[in-house]
């Protein structure tokens, strides 16, 4: 979080940030945004999501010249990792479960069984998501629809 709450600063230093008041903030990155120091928002609504600064409130709170790690919530803090992890966890024991009736534990669950399905696999390749087919265009006539075995433009 330590390296996040760096690049969110580094991000946000050249952009202009402006005062409304003493809390609210206008952060003018490649659009306006409205940041409240006070309520911890910000109106891309990362801050509220996350609970930790954007690079919007951070380039704010740098611009009022405080502390950003008093604008960081206390669970992404060591003290509450450390003291989350304070006392030991014991394992839940599983005596009472026993084996299923196919001899294995009962809480195992196994791969599914597959089988390979009949004739050649298909080579067609499975396009990516975004993936789109390029349109056909001419290269006598620069027109879209038809190549230039098709076209019917006079020479």
């Amino acid at each position: 979080m330590e390296t996040r709450l760096c690049e969110n600063a580094e991000a946000g230093r050249t952009w202009a940030v402006r005062r409304s008041n003493c809390t609210v903030f206008e952060v003018f990155a490649d659009y306006s945004v409205m940041v409240d120091l006070e309520q911890r928002t910000c109106s891309c609504r990362l801050w509220q999501i996350d609970d930790f600064p954007c690079t919007h409130a951070v380039a704010a709170i740098l611009a009022k010249r405080d502390s950003v790690y008093d604008y960081v919530e206390c669970y992404y803090k060591t003290d509450f990792f450390r003291k989350a992890y304070e006392s030991p966890i014991f394992p839940i024991p599983d005596i009472g479960k026993g084996l299923g009736s196919n001899g294995s534990a009962a809480g195992v669950v196994l791969p599914p069984i597959t089988k390979r399905p009949a004739g050649r696999p298909p080579t067609k390749r499975i396009k990516v998501f975004g993936e789109f087919k390029r349109p056909l265009k001419c290269s006598r006539c620069s027109v879209a629809r038809h190549n230039r075995k098709t076209c019917k433009a006079i020479i």
